[in-house]
């Protein structure tokens, strides 16, 4: 896969490797940074999920960072605030690779977001594609390539999701659904108990229904050995890692080493 690059007005398509029924990798970027996101987009994974939602990356700061991305071979998907028309909109305009709404419970939500993110006649995104096209220097062919080259992926983390599912994926127009555990579990009372048999019946459920329409699906993992357990059950798009986990682990590993070797453990 290739990233945006800025210049060409091509994107990658993730959607491609989603109907090849490739699995996808993607670490989680908090930090507004751009020499993070620089370093990290050369680490071997697929995709950078650059959350706007519960971190302070807006839109300059994103800008900055899909500039540290320029050329690589790492996608970036950005997780927007809320389901915005305007937040969609800048994002896509920005260039980014594919946007993940949050918090989308009904029908009408995931129709409000494919109208966002893609151009008639699939939907009512506005026209002005800024860096996208390249400054408007590549405005026709970014035109006529968006809608299959950027990914919408649209998150079923409440309860309510799941009993509506039918109807969200009776929508179509977007390439993608991904499961939020934290916030699913939250919504039936069952915050991080990912073992309950509550938690369990409800992601089988959706898993189901996404796969009996072919639709890709994905999930936030705790662990590689649950990864690997993701990807043989059919999920496509897997997040493992974070910016901060990796600044907060390393440090404190390499401290813990230190005091033992100095005998103050």
């Amino acid at each position: 896969m290739q990233s945006s690059c800025v210049g060409t007005g091509l994107t990658m398509s993730l959607n491609s490797s989603l109907k090849n029924k490739e699995v996808v990798i993607g670490q989680w970027i908090s930090l507004s940074d751009p020499a993070v996101v620089e370093a990290l987009a050369e680490t071997g994974y697929d995709f950078l999920l650059i959350d706007g939602e519960h971190s302070p990356i807006g839109e300059s700061e994103l800008a900055n960072l899909l500039r540290a991305t320029k050329g690589g071979d790492c996608a970036t998907i950005y997780r927007v605030r809320e389901n915005s028309e305007s937040l969609i909109k800048m994002s896509l305009d920005l260039g980014v690779d594919g946007v993940l709404v949050p918090r989308v419970n009904t029908a009408a939500e995931a129709q409000k977001a494919v109208d966002a993110a893609k151009y008639p006649p699939m939907g009512k995104r506005g026209v002005g594609p800024w860096r996208a096209s390249g400054y408007y220097q590549n405005f026709d062919t970014y035109i006529n390539s968006a809608n299959t080259s950027t990914t919408l992926i649209l998150q079923i983390e409440d309860i309510e999701a799941v009993n509506n599912l039918d109807e969200i994926l009776a929508v179509g127009g977007f390439d993608a659904a991904y499961i939020g555990p934290a916030d699913l579990s939250s919504s039936m009372g069952i915050l991080g108990q990912f073992d309950d048999p509550r938690f369990k019946t409800a992601v089988s459920k959706v898993v189901a229904k996404c796969q009996a329409v072919g639709m890709p699906l994905g999930f936030d993992t705790q662990n590689v050995t649950h990864l690997t357990k993701l990807a043989q059950d059919g999920f496509q798009i897997l997040t493992l890692g974070s910016d901060m986990q990796y600044l907060i682990d390393g440090a404190k590993n390499l401290s813990a080493e230190i005091r033992q070797s100095l005998g103050q453990a």
